[in-house]
């Protein structure tokens, strides 16, 4: 599954790159963090998910609320106020996904162009809720980074 999207930040490239090429500072972006270990570009990261409004539409899960995730990934593709990427796999109810976040940055007068790219493959999870659960859940828990994003920026 993919996705993409851009957005702007009344902010300096430093500032910006800063922020995103740094594992402990980007973690601050993503909802309901429980816990965060960093070791320079690599991170382990659990955090937690909000699930009853897709749960209901599953009567065999319909008493699950929050799921735990487990989360471990790296910064790489660095390049110096260009470009980052981010990749890990994770793991929730049992089931595996990997994650791959790239995201460019762009210098345009006094403000950053931020463009990124996701692509989340879901395995068995998608088996268990089905494409059109994991595709709705998915999309909301980017949304909600992007979002955190662009109101840390």
């Amino acid at each position: 599954m993919e996705d993409s999207g851009e957005f702007e930040v009344d902010s300096k490239l430093d500032t910006v790159w800063g922020l995103i090429s740094d594992a402990n500072k980007f973690s601050k972006f993503l909802p309901d963090v429980t816990s965060v270990e960093v070791d320079g570009d690599h991170f382990d990261i659990r955090f937690n998910v909000d699930i009853r409004k897709y749960t209901s539409k599953f009567m065999g899960a319909s008493y699950l609320s929050n799921i735990s995730v487990k989360f471990s990934g790296s910064l790489s593709e660095k390049k110096q106020n260009e470009h980052v990427k981010i990749d890990g796999k994770g793991s929730a109810v049992g089931m595996k996904f990997s994650v791959s976040l790239g995201i460019d940055l762009v210098q345009s007068g006094d403000k950053v162009d931020v463009k990124w790219v996701s692509s989340i493959e879901t395995g068995g999870l998608a088996k268990i809720f089905g494409d059109d659960i994991m595709t709705e859940a998915v999309k909301s828990t980017v949304g909600q980074i992007i979002e955190n994003m662009k109101k840390g920026l």
